[in-house]
């Protein structure tokens, strides 16, 4: 008989015992599984939206930071304005490579807009570097003024039409989805359309002013060039007092800090539980050895080898706990599909994007899961199955009877 049929038939003595020590590890293993697949599926989609984003810098408004932020992780739709003749001495500084500017709007309730409170923004496709390059879908033709991109959040087609203010809008591209709420829930239209829609919104009694004409701009998006550094442009954007300035370096450490805080408590109570379980198989087994003090004896008795008592005890841990482990697996994704919108919901009200990492990282980690819970219970027997081994086989046989 094999090593891992004896050790397993050794569990199967004590099932009760076996049951309450492999469930232990699987509530350590789940929460350490769920959360990592969490915290990775928020790191992936901070890598990629901002791989995508091409800006190195936004230019907003003194006092829109945080609503700026909002607006770019989650895509709320956010209104703050200043003067596009900024554009001309942001152009003008050394190390500043292209300058795109956007206007932000919010479609009205009401028959006049196909949809309420949708987050408008207006670029300009002539100095465009984050929309138009980044089309997973579009139209076989150059993008026209009637023209809309929208993010791979909307409901709309490609070709179908779309209308806002009266105005009539082709969905003329749809963006891949991304994580960043800015790109995916967004509706991009030419900046010309979007003066004119403010200009048309004055002309409805039911529908308030937008707060912004011709001449306004909500951000501009600079992309540093390959020799300049992007601090030195910051530090000499930053020196103007009308504009705050923002980096993505900026984003994801916020975005950091805010997840740190809200998984502190499950990453401390996985800590604890990985602790108390490895404390926990270390009494069971020390029990254990004690239990077969003459078993032990005998099999000393027999021939057997100090080290094959040792492999004997940490196969029984580890084949404990690797299925303590898998089932572990199991419950962390039992969980993540049964709360997967509740975690979405919270994680998006602190302005943190996500995305479900792809099934082979999941993978990934519910593999380092179970061999987490396998060193758990290498080590929790280490210290037991040295002992036993260690034991004289005239005075095991005597002590045990």
């Amino acid at each position: 008989m094999g090593l891992l049929a004896l050790a397993l038939k050794n569990l199967r003595r004590k099932p009760f015992r076996t049951c309450v020590l492999a469930l232990a590890v699987a509530i350590a293993g789940g929460a350490v599984f769920s959360t990592s697949t969490i915290m990775w599926g928020v790191e992936r989609s901070l890598q990629r939206g901002f791989s995508r984003f091409g800006a190195d810098i936004l230019v907003v408004p003194r006092g829109a930071l945080v609503s700026m932020k909002s607006a770019l992780l989650t895509g709320e739709p956010s209104a703050f304005y200043m003067k596009a003749a900024l554009m001309n001495d942001i152009r003008s500084l050394a190390g500043v490579a292209k300058v795109s500017p956007q206007v932000f709007l919010t479609s009205a309730e009401g028959d006049h807009c196909i949809v309420g409170n949708a987050f408008l923004i207006g670029f300009d496709p002539a100095t465009d570097f984050t929309v138009t390059p980044w089309l997973a879908q579009k139209l076989q033709r150059p993008l026209a003024l009637d023209d809309a991109i929208v993010g791979g959040n909307n409901p709309y087609q490609v070709g179908e039409r779309v209308y806002f203010y009266g105005k009539n809008f082709t969905v003329y591209g749809k963006l891949e989805r991304t994580g960043i709420g800015l790109y995916d829930n967004a509706i991009f239209i030419p900046i010309e359309q979007a003066y004119q829609l403010a200009e048309a919104s004055s002309r409805f009694t039911d529908v308030p002013p937008m707060g912004f004409s011709r001449g306004d701009v909500s951000a501009f998006l600079v992309q540093v060039s390959t020799t300049a550094s992007a601090s030195a442009v910051r530090f000499v954007l930053s020196r103007n007092p009308a504009v705050k300035v923002i980096t993505a370096g900026n984003i994801v450490t916020s975005v950091r800090q805010n997840l740190a805080a809200l998984f502190a408590g499950t990453l401390l109570l996985s800590i604890v539980l990985i602790v108390g379980n490895v404390l926990t198989i270390s009494a069971v087994f020390s029990s254990i050895v004690n239990e077969r003090r003459r078993e032990l004896g005998l099999l000393r008795a027999l021939g057997a080898k100090r080290k094959t008592i040792f492999r004997l005890f940490v196969s029984e841990s580890g084949l404990l706990t690797v299925i303590g482990g898998l089932a572990g697996v199991l419950l962390g994704l039992i969980l993540l599909r049964a709360y997967a919108r509740t975690i979405g919901f919270h994680l998006e009200s602190l302005n943190i994007p996500f995305l479900w990492p792809p099934w082979p990282h999941i993978g990934l980690i519910a593999l380092a899961s179970v061999l987490l819970s396998l060193l758990v219970g290498l080590m929790g027997a280490a210290y037991p199955a040295s002992a036993g081994s260690r034991m004289e086989p005239y005075d095991a046989i005597r002590s045990g009877e």
